[in-house]
């Protein structure tokens, strides 16, 4: 009997998941960024601060029982960004920490799900611009 060199490949469902995972966020991450310090108005540290926790929230929400493909769920990861960064800055604000601004009060004052849906939107019209080159 021989005993091959090889080691045996397994194919481990959870590891493709977590690959998904992981592809599906550093895929958004840039228009996650965008969202946090551009619109949100957050310091670059506190966007990366806040884009460690969007991974792990979305790791979980991925991993719940039933729970679709990661690619299927990027509009949930988007709209969760665009809470965090607004109960975030309204902490900020509200405990002085922070000046407000025109626009960052537009923006808080606008639904988490209104903002994400707009990034949604601009996520779509990028894929279908790499699609058509």
């Amino acid at each position: 009997m021989e005993i091959s060199d090889e080691a045996p490949v397994y194919s481990d469902p959870e590891n493709a998941v977590q690959k998904e995972i992981r592809e599906v966020y550093q895929d958004t991450l840039g228009l996650i960024h965008i969202a946090l310090v551009t619109h949100y108005g957050l310091q670059e540290m506190e966007a990366v601060e806040l884009e460690k926790d969007l991974y792990v929230w979305f790791a979980r929400f991925c991993g719940r029982p039933g729970a679709g493909s990661p690619k299927d769920l990027r509009p949930f990861l988007l709209v969760a960004c665009c809470q965090f960064a607004r109960e975030y800055q309204k902490y900020l604000v509200g405990s002085g920490v922070r000046e407000s601004s025109p626009n960052l009060k537009r923006i808080l004052d606008r639904d988490p799900g209104d903002v994400a849906g707009d990034f949604s939107r601009s996520l779509e019209l990028l894929a279908f611009r790499r699609s058509d080159a």
